[in-house]
């Protein structure tokens, strides 16, 4: 028993096996750290008081957007490229490293330059060093993932994650225990990443030897040429994340910004299960298509797809019917006004969760101008439509100019996605779909009667699934061979 654990944990013995593996690791890895760095995040919030953490948010807010520049589209072209020619994984990794090299110095030098100018608050300046810091300790140990995805080992990303944010916990606990200080909070959060950083620096150094010394200097402009529409989507969606809330500001209140930001923050956090997916099969996908495998490719994304709809149709579903119980539950009755534009943003799940998958399925097939594209004209959409919709039903407009944005240009990919490869999708949802149907009419119901709306949650699932069983669902099937190692592991 102990042997099939660890093969099916921590070996790559066929490809349903791989990806169940892959997934179960990235799960572990993005729950986890989300978790462990909550726990920190709330605690200096307490100590700190607000002005403090304040500051704090907005050093790690920079981080992140400035983060975007360090990369522009290096780490995912590095992983297709790998699993497509394992053979040059060498020259690659080390052409790639020294992209990220010449990166790095760029981005730090226009954080300390610019830096300076975003904010005018007080002490911020004085603490860009640490920005720069985290920018590039954080991209190091990205760009590390990026060959541990492409050689499908996702337990050695999932550990250097955990350490990561374990070490921002613990070393951020320490500070805050012996002197309440904001800088000495920012520096061992920056101290932190690059425990995480080396970690996985090592373990490649490790793992995949001679990594480092195989620079190709031809090779360069062909990696930028292809990097370079992943990192304008990667900016677009960025952008995307803050235009409704920047454009808010122009003309509604704080407070409404405050209601509109609480159902967003919902919602965002349940974006991160079809990146899971998504990020899982990526490897998989790129390998087979350098295969010229598209009958596999074509098995692979109807069983993703499927995968993804048995999550998003009951979370979308459910959100729109309990959305004011659930905005009760997380932020109190202040924030009921909330309540209307969280239901009408958790259509965007329908839209979002197997955009997801598509845009990753693209950028496997090296289509990453067009998603680009795509991306503009929802990104360009978004804010006309803000522009005409947020002066006359303010946050409720933001809300409707979202999901048509995002419809939009999900459509014009999942159009594109289906010319390449024509795998069937609808055929394999019915099931579900109506399942999702009974699970909404009897949380309706629960609902209506005031039955509390945990219990309505947990019950209302129950129901779900139990209908998906009745009907003999293959995913269901599935999931309960994820229980049987025996059936899993490849004969």
């Amino acid at each position: 028993m102990i042997r099939r654990f660890k093969e099916l944990l921590f070996q790559n013995r066929g490809t349903r096996q791989t990806i169940t593996k892959n997934i179960f690791w990235l799960s572990v890895s993005q729950i986890a750290s989300r978790l462990i760095r909550a726990v920190i995040i709330i605690y200096a919030a307490r100590v700190l008081g607000a002005a403090d953490y304040g500051l704090f948010s907005y050093l790690l807010g920079l981080a992140g957007f400035f983060t975007i520049f360090s990369d522009i589209g290096v780490n995912t072209i590095l992983t297709k490229e790998i699993t497509q020619k394992p053979e040059q994984t060498s020259v690659y990794f080390s052409t790639a490293f020294w992209i990220k090299i010449f990166l790095f110095a760029t981005t730090a030098a226009i954080v300390m330059i610019a830096g300076p100018h975003f904010s005018k608050l007080p002490g911020a300046a004085s603490m860009l060093y640490f920005v720069v810091m985290i920018i590039i300790f954080d991209g190091l140990r990205e760009f590390s993932q990026s060959i541990f995805r492409a050689r499908e080992k996702m337990e050695l990303e999932a550990f250097a994650n955990i350490l990561t944010n374990l070490s921002i916990t613990v070393l951020g606990f320490t500070v805050l225990y012996f002197s309440v200080s904001l800088k000495l909070l920012t520096l061992s959060y920056a101290v932190a990443t690059g425990i995480g950083a080396f970690a996985a620096i090592f373990i490649i150094r490790k793992e995949f030897e001679k990594l480092f010394s195989h620079f190709k200097k031809d090779m360069v402009k062909p990696i930028i040429n292809s990097a370079w529409p992943i990192a304008l989507t990667g900016i677009i969606g960025a952008f995307m994340l803050n235009t409704d809330i920047i454009m808010l500001g122009w003309w509604r209140t704080a407070q409404e910004i405050g209601f509109y930001s609480a159902g967003q923050k919902i919602i965002q956090a349940l974006y991160t299960l079809p990146a899971i997916i998504a990020g899982a099969t990526f490897p998989t996908i790129s390998r087979l298509i350098g295969q010229q495998n598209h009958e596999k490719i074509k098995q692979l994304m109807e069983v993703a797809m499927t995968a993804i709809f048995l999550m998003s149709v009951p979370m979308a579903i459910g959100g729109i019917i309990l959305g004011k119980s659930i905005i009760a539950l997380f932020y109190g009755n202040e924030y009921l006004p909330a309540a209307v534009s969280f239901q009408i943003l958790m259509v965007t799940i329908f839209i979002i969760f197997p955009g997801t998958l598509i845009g990753n399925s693209i950028l496997a097939y090296g289509k990453q101008k067009k998603l680009a594209v795509y991306m503009a004209i929802a990104a360009f959409g978004n804010i006309a439509l803000n522009a005409i919709l947020i002066p006359i039903y303010g946050i409720v407009g933001s809300a409707i100019a979202t999901i048509i944005s995002q419809f939009i240009s999900n459509s014009l990919a999942w159009m594109m996605i289906k010319k390449i490869n024509n795998f069937k999708t609808f055929i394999h949802v019915k099931k579900i779909i109506f399942a999702g149907i009974v699970m909404g009419a009897a949380s309706f119901i629960f609902n209506k009667f005031g039955l509390n709306v945990i219990i309505n949650i947990i019950i209302s699932a129950g129901i779900y699934f139990l209908v998906l069983y009745l009907l003999k669902e293959k995913a269901i099937e599935e999931i309960k061979n994820l229980f049987k190692l025996a059936r899993i592991m490849p004969r």
